[in-house]
């Protein structure tokens, strides 16, 4: 294991940085995507997105070679991503604070509200207003939409799977002929393509929320 990996986006990381927590333990032997799925409490499907994104490998993952991958070394990329996303949030949201000061997009009950602030007021209900919406982050009445864009494509992930291996498991399990296979093909093909028009029409177009920004609109998730 090195103390030092170079990623795929020319980042270093420090593998001794991050440390696995107390009373966990890495005795060298490679896991595969099952393995570290079941260590890191995730889906396959995560592990795969985060080998696509970067999380170190140390052998396989061509020609049906199971990926052998490090605990440590994917532990320390997982927390290294995680800082690196909490900074870049904490980037965006004092940029939107500092941003509601100079726009404000009002409805007519918040002009009606603040048409009478003055400038010093205005800036502390903003500050007031964005620490609102933090605290209602921890207590669980606001998520970020990164953590619920995550889950969905998780979701979407198992779904997409299942319904592309369905006609074949029901082929085998109640011996359908070639034309019933091909009919239930056809409705999981339907399926998934309305599920991705919805997705399209309403969740990746129109406007996004700016006080709780996520890593961004992501196409092709079907």
């Amino acid at each position: 294991m090195q103390d030092r990996l170079t990623l795929p986006d020319g980042s270093v990381l420090d593998v001794a940085r991050y440390p696995l927590p107390d009373g966990v333990v890495d005795d060298g032997e490679p896991l595969n995507r099952a393995d570290l799925s079941r260590v890191f409490g995730v889906s396959e499907n995560t592990i795969t997105d985060w080998i696509g994104k970067g999380m170190p490998v140390l052998a396989g993952g061509r020609n049906g070679v199971a990926y052998e991958l490090s605990l440590t070394e994917c532990w320390a990329w997982r927390q290294h991503r995680e800082s690196e996303d909490r900074n870049t949030r904490l980037r965006r949201d004092e940029r939107n604070a500092q941003n509601a000061l100079l726009f404000r997009n009002l409805d007519d009950g918040q002009e009606a509200e603040e048409s009478g602030l003055t400038a010093k007021e205005l800036r502390e209900w903003s500050e007031a207003e964005y620490h609102r919406n933090r605290v209602a982050e921890q207590r669980g009445d606001l998520v970020r939409a990164s953590r619920v864009q995550e889950l969905l494509e998780d979701l979407i992930g198992v779904t997409r799977t299942s319904l592309s291996t369905l006609p074949d498991h029901l082929e085998r399990e109640l011996g359908l002929n070639a034309g019933e296979v091909t009919m239930v093909q056809r409705h999981c093909d339907a399926l998934l393509l309305k599920m991705r028009e919805r997705i399209e029409t309403d969740m990746l177009g129109g406007a996004q929320v700016a006080q709780l920004p996520g890593r961004g609109d992501r196409a092709g998730l079907l």
